[in-house]
This record gives structure tokens, sequence and C-alpha cells, in this order.
């Protein structure tokens, strides 16, 4: 369903402060078209939403839907013994400082990493978030610019599973010697360990030895992009 743009409007410069349409678009660093068309259209583009709550820690169901969610990315919660297994295991976390922590709801967005040939699905609509302690997140990385990716391939196994949901930090774009990365090349993502070549240029790993290793060079090289780095993972035991 598309996102009303009225309602959306109004929330987007509460929290802001933008006064006109001018002043978001500068804020969302979009053309002033781009507003008008949404108006237009009444649809907003999920991808503001996403870059609201990390410029502004507000929530992007907040944006979305109005006062039927929380406004603040960050709440506190109050743990305790009793809690249920699906709380500890998505949001519960035990500060050593006392019972309370503070959660981040980090995005978790519909484009798929893969662990093989390449994915085409690039689309970075925000489908959910898992919510985690922001004490844990900052230990990681940088919480802002956290998003949640599942992977599909075995070509990462045995560390990486087809089906596992990976937590990547867009801050980091720099490729260290044995870090795993979320990269682009050409029009696919994946997920490789990428190793600079004598001759200038890149080699995507795989840690199943099953798999070749990707190789980029010369003009090939304009369509490579780091989107980030693997700082943790979580899959599904059945």
């Amino acid at each position: 369903m598309p996102i009303s743009f009225d309602g959306f409007y109004a929330r987007a410069c509460e929290a802001s402060g933008a006064k006109t349409q001018m002043e978001l678009s500068r804020i969302l660093n979009i053309n002033r078209s781009a507003i008008t068309q949404a108006k237009n259209r009444d649809a907003v583009p999920e991808k503001w939403l996403l870059a609201l709550s990390r410029k502004f820690a507000v929530s992007p169901d907040w944006l979305e839907h109005g006062d039927k969610y929380p406004k603040t990315i960050l709440k506190p919660l109050k743990l305790n013994a009793g809690a249920s297994t699906h709380r500890a295991a998505t949001a519960q976390y035990t500060d050593p400082d006392g019972d309370f922590t503070e959660i981040i709801n980090v995005p978790k967005i519909s484009a798929v990493l893969c662990a093989g040939g390449g994915s085409f699905e690039v689309e970075n609509a925000i489908v959910d978030h898992i919510p985690l302690p922001s004490p844990m997140l900052h230990k990681l990385g940088n919480p802002s610019g956290m998003i949640f990716m599942d992977v599909s391939g075995d070509s990462m196994e045995p560390g990486i599973l087809s089906g596992d949901t990976v937590l990547i930090d867009q801050s980091v774009k720099t490729c260290k010697v044995g870090a795993v990365m979320a990269v682009g090349y050409d029009e696919t993502i994946f997920i490789k360990r990428v190793q600079p070549n004598a001759d200038g240029g890149l080699a995507l790993l795989s840690d199943n030895p099953d798999y070749e290793p990707i190789r980029i060079y010369g003009d090939e090289l304009n369509t490579f992009r780091v989107l980030g780095k693997l700082v943790w993972l979580f899959r599904k035991i059945i």
C-alpha cells in the first residue's frame, strides 16, 4: 500500500524542523520536484522514511502511520527473568549496570545479497524492523548506518548459509583483509571477501572452495561499489 503524502509530510516536518517542501527536499537531498511528484501521486518512497529515521532517530513506522506507533526509535525497555523466549531471542538484553537498556529498531530491506552468482534483487524498500540493544550495536559499529539483509546461495559456506540474515554496517566502505563485505558489481550485489590484485584489479572471494573468484579489471571497476561490512548474522534453527 502506498504511503500517503499528507500525513508523512506533517510528521517529516515535525521530526526535521522543516517549514516548507523546499527545506524538506534539502534535508532529504532530493530535488524539489520530487516532493511535488510525491504529493501529486499521494505516494512517498520508503527510502525517504529510512533517510529521516537515520538522521533524526525517529521511527519509520511513526513517519508512515502516525501516533499509533512510538515516535522515537529509541525506547526504554525493562527486562526481567520472566520475559518470553521470543523477546529474549529478538530484543532482550541485560545491561551489566542495571535492568534497563535502549533498543534500536534496525531496518531490514528487501534487497538480497547473493552468496553465489549475483543477486538482481536490489530494491532497498524497508520490509521489517529488528529490535536490538543499543550497547550491542555500538560495539559492532555505527548503528545509524546499519541494515539487515537476507542471503541467498552457498558460496560463503560454512560460515554463512543460504537463508541467513546479516547485519551490514554501511558506514564502513574500506575493504580490510579478511573482512566479509556486501558489495555491488555491475547490476548485481554479493556478499564476499574482497582482495586487491597486483595488476590493480579486484577479486571477489568465496569461502566455499567450489566457487572460483570473480575477477574485476579495468573499466569494470567503475561499476564496483562497497555497500558495507558484515558485522553480525543470525539464522533460523529448525
